[in-house]
């Protein structure tokens, strides 16, 4: 496909230097980036294929990423699979949340280093058995050369998160996936892997929640399902957002690498794909197609009332159409994103904390799942205010 275009490294680090607040040019020129929390470094991890460096052979992150995350809990309670795919678990037990490892492991909160690596410079020319070429990457000269780097100026090679391109230099869908996070977190969604049809991602707009944890200053925006289970770790700044929409909205985003595939009517990229899943059996209200390089005016004139767009220009400006509604959402699936919410923020509590609140009498798991899922956000709310003291 002749004329496509891709984000190479330098546009991506004009992007998101626009879009993410928490990242700071690091002008001691050792890091591209320094993220000014460490929480949001976690969750880059959580949302990218960026990792943290231990040293020349280990490296590390948190969870998977693909949305097929394995459930934390060998005991798992979970929704029939054809309401809301990928959920692995709802209910918390015994399974520590992200918050225990700023507890146990506080270097974790502090800023860290971003390394936006293009894997061209440590990429060398191939030929297979058959004359097509081909590139192979060598990761270890790689990790040598940022090694080198923190250790001549103290910093411990943990506190170094690598996002490495393409071998061509290029960032693809994963890097516009993070991105409409980002950006929808603004917002006031909620974004996560879990959804009721195909797609990338997923971002709910539940305006009673959002505007009760905003108001109970537990958050200043939207969230990544994940974040709400690290109340309190950093001190959050007074709130940004405020919540405005009344509708409930599940946008389902399709993240594509290069221009040609985001404006694509065909149904295996895009914005034809992403028409594909509004129109089956879905509970999606609305869509969006994200990647590089496109307008809305880009998009075929019969499609372009019909989806969002999360894309850049060549000076890495935010481009952003907000997603018609398509339809009128299922209460279920929102009862589910509900409970998914409720649990996420009571991993904030200790085993014992969550029993206390729900007044448990015996130990009956049927009795535990039971009064967990039936508790109120308010009554979740406050019980963790009170432990943070806020």
């Amino acid at each position: 496909m002749s004329g496509e275009r891709c984000i190479d490294v330098e546009n991506a680090k004009k992007l998101l230097k626009k879009v993410c607040n928490f990242l700071e040019i690091d002008e001691s020129g050792v890091a591209d980036f320094k993220i000014t929390n460490g929480k949001e470094a976690v969750l880059l991890s959580l949302y990218s294929n960026a990792f943290f460096i231990f040293n020349e052979k280990y490296k590390f992150n948190f969870r998977s990423h693909g949305g097929k995350f394995p459930a934390r809990e060998p005991l798992t309670l979970v929704p029939f699979q054809y309401r809301l795919w990928w959920l692995s678990e709802v209910a918390p037990i015994f399974a520590e949340p992200l918050s225990k490892y700023f507890k146990f492991f506080p270097d974790l909160v502090k800023p860290k280093y971003l390394f936006m690596i293009d894997t061209r410079k440590y990429s060398k020319r191939k030929y297979d058995r058959y004359g097509r070429l081909y590139y192979e990457f060598y990761i270890d000269d790689a990790i040598r050369d940022i090694l080198k780097k923190v250790r001549a100026n103290n910093i411990h090679p943990s506190d170094c998160l690598i996002w490495l391109s393409d071998v061509d230099g290029t960032y693809g869908e994963e890097f516009w996936e993070y991105v409409s996070g980002v950006v929808l977190r603004e917002k006031g969604y909620f974004i996560t892997y879990y959804m009721p049809g195909g797609g990338d991602l997923c971002a709910y707009y539940i305006p009673d929640y959002i505007e009760k944890l905003v108001k109970n200053n537990l958050l200043n925006k939207g969230a990544f399902i994940e974040e709400l289970e690290m109340l309190g770790i950093s001190n959050e700044s007074k709130p940004i957002f405020t919540p405005s929409k009344t509708k409930y909205e599940a946008i389902v985003i399709e993240a594509e690498s290069s221009d040609m595939r985001t404006r694509s009517g065909s149904e295996k990229a895009g914005v034809g794909q992403v028409l594909k899943y509004l129109g089956e059996e879905s509970s999606y209200t609305g869509a969006i197609v994200a990647g590089p390089f496109t307008k809305i005016t880009d998009i075929y004139g019969g499609y372009r009332d019909k989806v969002g767009l999360i894309s850049c220009d060549d000076d890495g400006n935010l481009i952003f159409s907000e997603p018609p509604r398509y339809r009128e959402p299922p209460e279920e699936i929102f009862e589910i994103m509900k409970n998914v919410i409720k649990c996420s923020l009571l991993r904030n509590l200790s085993f014992e904390e969550r029993c206390k609140l729900i007044g448990i009498s015996s130990n009956n798991l049927g009795e535990y799942f039971e009064r967990i899922l039936s508790l109120d956000i308010d009554q979740i709310i406050e019980k963790i205010k009170e432990k943070l003291k806020i």
